[in-house]
């Protein structure tokens, strides 16, 4: 039997992010927050991403608001990002540390799941609230049940890339609301790393609560990458939040 190690979420993932994300168009998806944000707020807006991971999206977005930051937990995410140019910090979401307020703050990619409790998500409101500008705007996205449920048809997916085999098996469980990722990459000694990624699955209307009970609004709610309304039977929701 191999050896199995276990890694931190981030940690050996960097080594096959770009196989798993290959079908991403970031421009597009860029194109898309920009035209959420530009009515809110100037080219000129002082930016955060949270959850930036190998900053990706942040080459396209730096092209639309040129004054950004990216952060994420991960040092090894932010190292694996091959622009040297970008503005890096490494925190956790839950306490960022900046002293400054910002126009515009976004996260993508449901990386608000990670947040496995309301009392969490509310932490992380609270957070955003401070850090906005009286007239700044916070955009994200989530994943809801139909998404997870769609995502477990195909439960396992096996792949080799840049040298690396790994398997990718995803479950849902219904009664706790946890989506979960398991990645075991396997390195050419033999050594399996594993992580094991965790996400909740709030009820739709529970971000609206939260959102208002951190002292924020909902501007605009759709069904992601589109400027349909969004509902509880969406697989993925775009939020459009400002200060109340």
């Amino acid at each position: 039997m191999p050896e199995v190690k276990r890694k931190n979420i981030y940690e050996s993932l960097p080594l096959i992010y770009n196989h798993l994300m290959r079908r991403i168009r970031y421009d597009y998806w860029a194109d898309y927050l920009f035209h959420l944000t530009s009515k809110y707020v100037s080219t000129q807006a002082t930016v955060l991403e949270l959850a930036g991971g190998n900053c990706k999206l942040a080459e396209f977005m730096r092209k639309k608001y040129p004054h950004i930051i990216v952060s994420d937990l991960s040092a090894e995410m932010l190292a694996s990002s091959e622009d040297t140019t970008l503005s890096k910090v490494c925190c956790d979401m839950l306490f960022p540390p900046f002293k400054k307020t910002f126009d515009l703050i976004y996260i993508t990619f449901d990386s608000i799941n990670y947040l496995l409790t309301k009392k969490k998500m509310l932490l992380f409101f609270n957070g955003i609230k401070r850090l906005l500008r009286d007239n700044g705007i916070f955009a994200f996205d989530a994943s809801l049940e139909r998404n997870s449920i769609s995502h477990i048809s195909q439960p396992v997916r096996k792949a080799r890339y840049n040298g690396y085999n790994y398997v990718h098996k995803s479950t849902y469980d219904k009664g706790t609301r946890i989506h979960k990722n398991v990645f075991n990459i396997i390195f050419p000694d033999g050594v399996v790393y594993k992580e094991v990624h965790k996400q909740k699955i709030l009820e739709y209307y529970d971000y609206f609560d939260l959102i208002e009970k951190a002292g924020l609004y909902v501007v605009e709610c759709f069904d992601a990458f589109t400027f349909n309304n969004g509902k509880a039977s969406s697989k993925r929701v775009q939020f459009v939040v400002k200060k109340a």
